[in-house]
């Protein structure tokens, strides 16, 4: 349907015959281009709203209620599944992109739930206390994405009831408990 890009980042939202094969018409894509896949038609892809990826976000959108921190916005998929929920009735995202607060926040600003910090969930100062915290950041550093999440786990441990993050091991969820699993009592 068309192509949002900024820096090495594009936005690609595509309709079709492939996309109707995972039981949606459109699918939105997040990429960037690098040096080792500027030959791929879209780039890396960062992340997407595919079905498979949505199906990973599931255990946030089925058990969240009362009040909710995300940390990473992404293409907004997390955000627009609680804000479905009438048992959801604040939202704090923390997204670090400047860029993709701009092009993905507008969706979302009218609702009274639901707000926007920009910063780095590893060292916001940001206050409060949550029921529920989804961590879904993205890096392309040496530092892997498990222990990230781990991290972000450990620091809101205290002002968090019960959290959860995208693609943590079976065997660390099982260990604290489950998906999601108590943290502390805000």
């Amino acid at each position: 349907v068309g192509t949002d890009t900024f820096g090495l980042w594009a936005i690609h939202r595509h309709r079709g015959l492939d996309i109707a094969k995972v039981g949606f018409d459109s699918m939105t894509v997040l990429s960037r281009m690098t040096e080792a896949t500027m030959h791929w038609e879209f780039g890396e892809t960062v992340m997407e709203d595919s079905r498979r990826e949505l199906s990973r976000h599931l255990p946030i959108w089925l058990c969240a209620e009362g009040s909710v921190l995300i940390t990473g916005l992404g293409l907004g998929c997390v955000v627009r599944g609680l804000l479905a929920s009438d048992r959801v009735n604040r939202i704090d995202v923390i997204e670090r992109d400047r860029a993709i607060i701009d092009r993905i926040w507008p969706e979302f600003q009218r609702d009274g739930r639901a707000s926007v910090h920009h910063g780095d969930a590893l060292k916001i100062d940001l206050s409060g206390a949550w029921d529920w915290a989804w961590h879904d950041i993205w890096t392309d550093e040496e530092r892997a994405l498990q222990l990230l999440h781990g991290d972000l786990i450990g620091r809101f441990k205290d002002r968090v009831r019960h959290q959860g993050a995208w693609g943590f091991p079976r065997l660390a969820k099982r260990l604290m408990g489950g998906e999601f699993f108590s943290s502390g009592n805000p």
